[in-house]
């Protein structure tokens, strides 16, 4: 099987990836921490070479504050991440016995109102977004324009949470991806919503994606390209929390398919993130 066709980033320069959405903290028992599929995302290609630029908004407030001082920590530049007047995101986090979290998001807040950037889009490898910032109409309305705008690959990471979707929402995102991952919860919900089999290769087919990466837990993933599927199993992992696995897991996947690697390595290397993200109190 033959690697994912995503442009590299060609010769003198390193991978140039955008990542768009929500920045929020994640509110446990013992704490807040930093994350936000977005966030989590870019974070993970960064530490593994790729020039990240992060688009999203947080507030003009104390968490705010910290937020960007943790970005820049964290090596990412932050000259796309607005300062807006409503609060920084945030969502309490509650986890069962298998570690698995449920969430209860903030509403109307900073990254829900997330402006147009002065951003090159001229030069990227890659587009990623997911589904959770277009709740609000202003973040959806940017994010509609950066698409139309850009003409590189672009990666969609479905995140069904509480009523922030629609069939409106998902069926333009889905379009507009060439890469798209969901998890076992979210694959019937879309296929029952669009009347189709809920199987990765009917998503696929019904929106013209090339390839469909679907996350099954302890059991690893399955992929569905180029009209084949093939599954990779779940690396061992001593599990803390599955807060931002799949985030990881699309970083390891992501950037071994933009540097060439067979769909096969890519698929392993992000279970092995994703094990690791599994093994650790936070996102990143």
């Amino acid at each position: 099987m033959t690697a994912v066709p995503l442009e590299n980033g060609g010769p003198g320069r390193p991978l140039r990836i955008v990542s768009f959405g929500e920045v929020l903290f994640d509110i446990f028992d013992d704490g807040a921490r930093l994350g936000g599929a977005p966030l989590n995302l870019a974070v993970h290609l960064h530490r593994l070479g790729v020039e990240s630029l992060l688009v999203s908004a947080v507030g003009q407030d104390t968490l705010g504050d910290v937020a960007i001082q943790e970005i820049v920590r964290e090596g990412l530049p932050v000259d796309h991440v607005a300062r807006v007047p409503q609060p920084t995101g945030s969502v309490t986090v509650s986890l069962n016995e298998a570690k698995v979290p449920a969430y209860r998001f903030l509403r109307d807040c900073a990254y829900d109102y997330i402006p147009v950037p002065k951003l090159d889009l001229s030069e990227l490898d890659l587009f990623c977004f997911g589904t959770l910032a277009q709740r609000g109409e202003a973040s959806r309305s940017t994010l509609r324009r950066l698409l139309s705008g850009i003409r590189c690959r672009v990666f969609c990471d479905v995140n069904l949470r509480q009523d922030f979707y629609s069939k409106e929402i998902l069926e333009h995102s889905l379009a507009a991806a060439d890469v798209v991952k969901l998890n076992d919860d979210e694959l019937p919900v879309i296929a029952s919503m669009f009347g189709i089999e809920p199987e990765s290769g009917a998503v696929a087919k019904r929106f013209g994606l090339n390839t469909v990466i679907l996350t099954l837990g302890p059991e690893g993933c399955e992929i569905w390209h180029d009209e084949e599927k093939f599954t990779s199993p779940a690396y061992p992992a001593e599990v803390v929390s599955t807060v931002g696995a799949g985030d990881a897991f699309s970083a390891g996947f992501l950037f071994h398919c933009l540097s060439g690697h067979r769909i096969e390595i890519a698929a392993a290397e992000g279970n092995r993130l994703a094990a690791e993200v599994a093994a650790i109190p936070g996102a990143f």
